[in-house]
């Protein structure tokens, strides 16, 4: 079966993209710092570390929840461009009360809504950069775009530096998101981004799935590597000698490598095609986290970190050019919906795995089950997309 081929559109004039990559960092920049204060404050608060987790998970299951509903409600709200702007500011609204200081059950209440709000964002944005991604380039926008996207979710927290770690600062999160919103004033909804109506049905369904196996294949096994980044590898850290500061540092090296493989990465992907540059981020990957541990706490971990962070992040946007250049029209909206859900998926399931793994076995079985896992999973979908073309 032949995927269906993108449609012809005229190519987005820069003024649209500058607004819309400029409306997508500042969401993604106001929701994730909204993510470690929250934690913060919960803890701060007296409330235990179960229910601080169990405030995160509220947050993170409303999100996969709505991810797969994304087609469905874009079509009712008008379109993705709608949706994305209805999501921004409802997120903002969230924040705002949040920012009130509101009793322990409210947070759990206002948690799950912050989850859809953010999640709806993002499936839209994520539509959106779809779109706009001429053929040909897509791996070059796409790579642009995941860009100031990977900037902004490791740069939000970073403005805790100047609003505090205090409940008022929600209000920066809500004006970060608010700023977005002002910057899809000049724009339109792009044909094709998403359909009017979208019904979920098997037929239309169907299809689209198992042509999805590559694309949603990437975006779980980032899922996967990235919440190892930032909740199993602190862990490790820790019990190799190394300090607080540094382990929770581990975040942040693989944020700035992430940030800065995007635009290379998709340059790569149009130059020789999807999956050779997956399997070599793949094979990157499954050497990175062989060769940190051994290191560690040597400050050459560090560059190795951000090797391993660009990697792995890189691995979500192949998946998503690939979708892009199989999809169009009614399929492409619900395919990049299972691409978003296929990340949350990969980060639920990766992070309390793996720390089984690691308390059970130690560090040489998670990094050799992760090596493992890099490694099968990059050639298995290297083969999926060589297929696919054919």
């Amino acid at each position: 079966m032949h995927s269906p081929l993108p449609a012809a559109a005229p190519p987005a004039r820069l003024g649209q993209v500058v607004c819309f990559i400029a409306a997508a960092t500042c969401a993604f920049a106001g929701v994730w710092m909204s993510l470690p204060l929250a934690s913060v404050l919960l803890a701060e608060a007296g409330a235990s570390p179960a229910l601080v987790g169990l405030y995160a998970a509220s947050v993170w299951a409303a999100s996969l929840a709505s991810a797969p509903l994304t087609p469905w409600l874009a079509g009712r709200a008008g379109g993705a461009l709608h949706l994305h702007r209805l999501a921004a500011a409802g997120g903002a609204v969230v924040l705002l009360a949040l920012a009130l200081g509101p009793p322990l059950w409210v947070w759990f209440l206002l948690g799950p809504a912050l989850g859809v709000a953010t999640c709806l964002t993002w499936t839209t944005a994520d539509a959106l950069a779809g779109v706009l991604a001429r053929p040909g380039s897509e791996g070059r926008f796409l790579g642009l775009y995941q860009t100031f996207v990977s900037a902004a979710i490791g740069g939000g927290p970073a403005t805790l530096w100047l609003w505090g770690v205090r409940p008022e600062a929600f209000v920066g999160s809500a004006a970060l998101m608010l700023v977005g919103l002002a910057f899809t004033a000049p724009l339109q909804e792009p044909p094709g981004a998403v359909p009017r109506r979208s019904r979920l049905t098997l037929p239309r369904v169907k299809p689209v799935a198992l042509m999805m196996l590559a694309p949603a294949g990437a975006a779980a096994l980032c899922g996967v590597l990235e919440s190892l980044s930032g909740s199993v590898f602190p862990v490790m850290a820790l019990g190799l000698g190394m300090s607080a500061g540094a382990a929770a540092s581990i975040v942040v090296a693989t944020g700035f490598g992430n940030t800065l493989s995007q635009y290379p990465v998709g340059w790569l992907a149009d130059r020789f095609g999807t999956a050779p540059v997956l399997l070599g981020c793949a094979m990157v990957v499954a050497a990175g986290v062989l060769v940190w541990p051994a290191l560690a706490p040597d400050p050459w971990i560090w560059p190795v970190l951000a090797v391993w962070g660009g990697a792995a992040g890189a691995i979500y946007t192949l998946g998503m050019v690939r979708a892009v250049q199989r999809f169009a029209g009614p399929a492409r909206a619900i395919g990049m919906a299972g691409l978003n859900t296929a990340y949350l998926l990969g980060g639920a399931i990766g992070a309390p795995v793996a720390g089984v793994v690691l308390e059970r076995g130690g560090d040489a079985a998670l990094t050799g089950a992760v090596a493992l896992l890099a490694l099968a999973g990059g050639a298995g979908l290297a083969a999926l997309s060589r297929r696919a073309r054919a």
